[in-house]
């Protein structure tokens, strides 16, 4: 009876696991192939986004660059920023490698990297770099390649414009085939599992599948509560449920805290209203969170950016009955993003506003002057002999004395209107007016002789103390130009005017 027993059971099994695994195995692949496309997405856009950031850094460097620390070459000074950008964003995309190369007589030279400095390669070694070598051809894409060690690896690679340089971002492809090895091992050992489980059920007695249930809810248990991701399970009315322990060292409160408020209890007034209304838009609809950025408010009073993803749960019925779902924190990621952008359109020396970004708010108020009748002045900042504090002090000093100049520019003006740095020793600073009226250049004189008082009072820098002077150039909007081009001409002219008649004054230009 037992080996009877025996044989119907294996038969049963048979019947039912063969085609288990075999759909196990091809969804594991469903989700492997659904993963390295996303992951592909997602290494071209990291690319593009980097290779776009270089572009403008190199076309900045190599248009405007006047210094001399980088050996008199402006691609040394985008090979430093960009090296900079690398060290940054390693500490949060931890297992990707970035790396920008060029071609060097006959071998492929690495410029920046984001991890170990890698080798030379020769360029008849085509079985190794085949990424940054398709870069150097001009090539752009996304696809399985040898890297400069001969490993496999996932890369994107693309030319970075206006340079002879080749950007690839990739990782490891063994990190992409571990979750498949993972997946196949774990399916497997969970139907080795089932199996047991069944043959026990049948052979044993009943209460120890109760056991084994509790057992299988107290691992889910510790997994949960062991992920860095914060867990939570609200009803349909958006009432925490469930809150696991990770709430405490993400936004500060522990979950008997949290448990039957509201997400929107922990935001300001504003973000609540917006992500309400967001999330009942999809729980009218049963569809799923996905990647809703929102900031909450830390117990110490501090924001916290959560990025969150959630699905839907429902009664046999279909009455929706809430949703599950996980909170990422993302502030660290958000903190180094800002970091990137400031490099993108601020200067790095002063924390002005750069040349390509001042030129654009500039051309964005001649457009608004005309449109609405407005008028505004562009002032011409020029530093007198400010090259005798470099040669005398040494560029370090000359640094401290324009760092003081712009942050007395930035107190000199009005919240709304703009001060930049467009190279050297000359800023710019853009005067937003209102309607044209004749008191508006008394508006315009009482400011700019603000900012000229402001530059005169004496500087101490390491106990040396310099007496600035400047000569102001001043040119309407729209009425001195009716572009970008015109108006700085005009505020340039008008600038060298006021150097012929003595320095240190301002000369509004005439036509």
């Amino acid at each position: 009876m037992n080996k009877k027993f025996n044989r119907d059971f294996l038969k049963i099994l048979l019947v039912i696991v063969t085609p288990i695994l075999t759909l196990v195995m091809l969804f594991s692949f469903y989700l492997f192939d659904k993963l390295i496309y996303e992951k592909k997405n997602f290494l071209l856009e990291k690319t593009y986004s980097m290779a776009s950031m270089i572009s403008n850094v190199a076309t900045f460097d190599k248009e405007y660059y006047i210094k001399q620390d980088f050996n008199n070459k402006a691609s040394n000074a985008t090979i430093f920023q960009v090296q900079k950008t690398f060290n940054s964003i390693i500490q949060v995309d931890l297992e990707l490698e970035y790396l920008l190369g060029v071609k060097d007589g006959k071998y492929i030279k690495f410029l920046a990297y984001s991890k170990e400095k890698p080798p030379n390669i020769e360029i008849n070694n085509l079985n190794i770099a085949t990424p940054m070598r398709n870069a150097l051809e001009q090539k752009s894409g996304v696809g399985v390649e040898y890297d400069y060690k001969g490993q496999k690896t996932l890369a994107s690679y693309t030319p970075i414009k206006g340079t002879n340089w080749g950007l690839v971002v990739e990782q490891p492809y063994s990190l992409h085939m571990k979750p498949l090895y993972q997946t196949a091992i774990m399916s497997t050992l969970a139907i080795i599992s089932f199996i047991i489980f069944l043959y026990f059920i049948l052979k044993r007695y009943e209460f120890k599948k109760i056991r084994l249930i509790e057992q299988s809810e107290h691992r889910f248990q510790q997994l949960v509560e062991s992920s860095d991701d914060l867990v939570w399970e609200i009803d349909e009315q958006a009432i925490y449920t469930y809150v696991s322990p990770q709430s405490e060292k993400i936004i500060g409160f522990e979950p008997s805290e949290i448990i039957g408020k509201k997400p929107f209890d922990f935001m300001n007034k504003d973000e609540a209203k917006r992500v309400s209304k967001e999330f009942f838009e999809l729980s009218s609809k049963r569809e799923k969170i996905v990647n809703l950025e929102h900031t909450l408010l830390h117990k110490n009073g501090k924001d916290v950016h959560i990025l969150t993803r959630g699905s839907p749960f429902c009664d046999e019925k279909g009455n929706l009955l809430g949703y599950r779902g996980i909170d990422r924190d993302i502030t660290l990621m958000k903190i180094k993003l800002q970091e990137i952008e400031h490099l993108a359109f601020y200067d790095t020396l002063t924390g002005l506003a750069n040349r390509q970004n001042v030129y654009e708010k500039i051309s964005q108020e001649i457009n608004y002057a005309k449109r609405n009748n407005t008028e505004s002045a562009l002032l011409f900042v020029d530093l007198d002999d400010f090259k005798i504090i470099n040669d005398t002090q040494g560029h370090d000093h000359g640094d401290e004395v324009l760092k003081s100049v712009a942050n007395r520019l930035l107190n000199s003006i009005r919240s709304f209107d703009v001060a930049g740095r467009i190279g050297g020793d000359e800023f710019v600073v853009l005067v937003r007016g209102q309607d044209k009226r004749e008191d508006n250049f008394v508006h315009f004189d009482a400011l700019i002789e603000r900012i000229l008082q402001e530059i005169n009072k004496p500087i101490i820098v390491k106990e040396y103390k310099h007496q600035v002077r400047a000569s102001i150039g001043v040119a309407i909007i729209p009425r001195d130009g009716n572009n970008l081009e015109e108006i700085l001409k005009c505020a340039d002219r008008a600038m060298y005017e006021a150097k012929k008649l003595g320095k240190n004054r301002v000369v509004f230009h005439k036509n």
